[in-house]
């Protein structure tokens, strides 16, 4: 009895470990992602609302009434959104990032 115990002892460690280390590279890979895309999509944002800035100051008004920041957020938060499911399959598996259309 001692030794089927032993050999399932070792064989959960045998399957666990390796399961580990695909679990942790992973959530690295989907930490790096997510922070370059999300960096790289600030930036952006940051770079529309600055020249947004030098626009003279009747049309800022008028930016300001039809809420233009707020659009510009929508649709980098959707850019983001769209890069992540992009990169993720139905299995959870992470794939290439394409901004194309449909595979």
């Amino acid at each position: 009895m001692p030794a089927v115990i032993a050999l399932f002892l070792r064989m959960l460690g045998l399957s666990l470990v390796p399961l580990g280390w695909k679990l942790l590279r992973g959530l690295g890979f989907a930490a790096v992602s997510y922070i370059g895309i999300s960096t790289a999509l600030d930036g952006m944002k940051s770079l529309a609302l600055s020249k947004l800035g030098s626009v003279p100051a009747t049309w800022i008004n008028v930016l300001g009434m039809l809420q233009v920041d707020v659009v510009f957020s929508v649709i980098f938060s959707a850019l983001a959104a769209r890069a992540i499911l992009r990169g993720v399959d139905k299995a959870g598996r992470v794939d290439t990032f394409r901004w194309g259309g449909p595979k």
